[in-house]
């Protein structure tokens, strides 16, 4: 069980103030949801499941990157991610682990997309 609560961390300059409720996560966790929102993701709690929380990932427009990120319930640890490179992408990306999901972050570009793109694909989009 995870004793210690990370300290407040700094926020990230240019980025919204976090909305997601980081209590009983752990510093490294928290290190991914502020990377996640470096990088246009927009996270935010969804449905418990079982014995585990899921974080959404969105980014605004049709050809953003989206997924989620799996935390143990009572550890606050990262368990797993799964990330999808904007709908033209030809599948989806998984990671198991703190290590292996900031590194599948840390691919993730942020998506200059508009709500309204009509682009046919996400290099016409950025174009």
């Amino acid at each position: 069980m995870n004793t210690h609560l990370a300290p407040a961390p700094e926020p990230i300059p240019g980025a919204a103030e976090s909305t997601i409720d980081l209590t009983g996560l752990t510093a490294y966790t928290i290190g991914i949801i502020r990377l996640a929102e470096a990088k246009g993701l927009r996270p935010t709690w969804g449905q418990p499941r079982g014995n585990s929380r899921r974080i959404i990932l969105n980014a605004i427009g049709p050809h953003g990157a989206f997924g989620s990120i799996t935390i143990g319930r009572t550890s606050g640890k990262v368990l797993r991610a799964e990330i999808v490179h904007g709908n033209d992408a030809r599948g989806a990306c998984r990671a198991k682990g703190t290590n292996a999901v900031r590194v599948l972050l840390n691919g993730v570009s942020r998506s200059a997309c508009q709500p309204d793109c009509t682009a046919p694909s996400s290099a016409a989009c950025r174009s």
